[in-house]
């Protein structure tokens, strides 16, 4: 793709600093109480921050949770103990919101203008930013990984950094990102690819980084924490799958977060079945014809979405399967890697020059807006009044512990006074 009338080639550092400071805000804008009213969700007080305030922030760094080192949201944590109690979820959401909007900085780096034009990247961002079927993800720590994967997938694609300071920049991520979840062994295959390909020594390097990542997650997966995973039942089936391909990936994105894999009308279903198959082409068609970097993107999504289906984190109530709790969730994290990937499909078509598919997508992202508008104010966390409590916990003596309320609903926070 060329460079368009009245678009620079590359943007310059101050450029890239107000672009990363409006991202930021326009992120808040879809989440107003995250730095109004902030309050921790789920993990991200119960372990992270429970766990650096009672065990010491640093010594948690080397404990895995859920069958997994978790270094990003342990780190942050350990940044948020540091600041007032009163201030904690504040700063896990700053954290949280800074790494979120860091693949917009990436994109629109020379290093990534394998993608197209600055225009076209500059599309890919603004479409991210907006991206609806979010809830799970938006100033959440705990889910801020998927984020990071998103950013190691996009250096590694990207051309190699020509310093000192791009390749400090992409060490110090790839170790983050290996070190917290299991998306360095997703992201192997594609680092093993693109050294073999480039045949350039930095390329090998970062290859041999993730895979001794992967060999660290390995020993705490089967060794550390063999028992993180669930084992509740699967319960998968074609028609569930159906069901949540077509209603959480591309009716997701279409229309927003939905509850319409969890409908049993024979009506509903059939319009998933037909979302999924039209979806599911659309992705072929830009998988066939598509740049390396989307055919790679693609592959990784792929990859991505059988691991939540296989083994999805999901702790449902007995008497429900894995499966069918998913086909309940819109907005979590595992739709994301998809959504964002069908979303720049789109885009892609769009920019296509076959008739049929602009014309295609150029409808699809008119019901995108839809989507778009729907879902992007995403529903305040109820306010479990934390500076309150922060100030009762500190009015109370040594040694004293006290369990506060959390969100989601039923989760809490148990801290043990200093």
């Amino acid at each position: 793709m060329k460079y368009q009338a009245g678009w620079p080639a590359a943007l310059r550092p101050w450029q890239h600093c107000a672009i990363f400071l409006a991202a930021c805000a326009l992120w808040v804008t879809r989440r107003p109480d995250a730095l109004l009213h902030p309050q921790f969700w789920a993990e991200d007080g119960h372990v992270w921050f429970a766990n650096a305030y009672n065990l010491g922030g640093w010594t948690t760094l080397f404990r895995a949770q859920g069958g997994y080192f978790q270094t990003l949201p342990r780190l942050a944590a350990a940044l948020a103990v540091l600041a007032p109690l009163a201030l904690a979820p504040l700063v896990l959401n700053l954290i949280a919101i800074a790494i979120e909007v860091l693949p917009v900085s990436i994109l629109l780096s020379t290093r990534s203008s394998a993608w197209g034009s600055l225009r076209y990247r500059a599309a890919m961002a603004a479409i991210y930013l907006a991206l609806p079927n979010l809830r799970e993800i938006c100033a959440i720590v705990t889910s801020s990984q998927w984020i990071l994967a998103l950013c190691v997938f996009l250096v590694l694609v990207a051309a190699p950094p020509r310093g000192v300071a791009g390749r400090t920049f992409d060490i110090a991520l790839l170790l983050i990102c290996g070190l917290t979840g299991p998306f360095c062994v997703f992201l192997l295959p594609i680092a093993l690819f693109i050294a073999w390909r480039s045949r350039e020594p930095w390329r090998w390097t970062t290859a041999g980084i993730i895979a001794a990542l992967c060999a660290v997650q390995a020993w705490g997966l089967l060794v550390v924490d063999r028992s993180g995973r669930a084992h509740a039942p699967l319960g998968a089936s074609p028609e569930l799958f159906a069901r949540i391909l077509g209603g959480h990936v591309f009716l997701g994105l279409l229309l927003g977060g939905n509850g319409l894999a969890s409908f049993k009308s024979s009506a509903i279903f059939l319009l998933l079945l037909c979302a999924a198959i039209g979806g599911t082409a659309i992705l072929a068609i830009c998988f066939s014809r598509s740049s390396i970097e989307m055919k790679l993107l693609l592959l990784l999504t792929a990859a991505l979405l059988a691991g939540a289906f296989l083994s999805p984190a999901a702790y449902p109530p007995p008497g429900v399967t894995r499966w069918q709790l998913l086909a309940g969730a819109s907005g979590i994290r595992y739709w994301f890697f998809p959504t964002l990937s069908f979303a720049w499909s789109l885009l892609w078509c769009l920019f296509n020059r076959h008739g049929t598919l602009k014309t295609i997508s150029a409808v699809l992202l008119c019901i995108l807006s839809f989507g778009l508008i729907r879902d992007w104010r995403i529903a305040p966390m109820k306010d479990m009044h934390w500076p309150e409590n922060a100030q009762r916990f500190e009015a109370a003596p040594t040694g004293a512990t006290m369990v506060f309320p959390e969100n989601p609903e039923g989760w809490t926070i148990s801290l043990t006074k200093h």
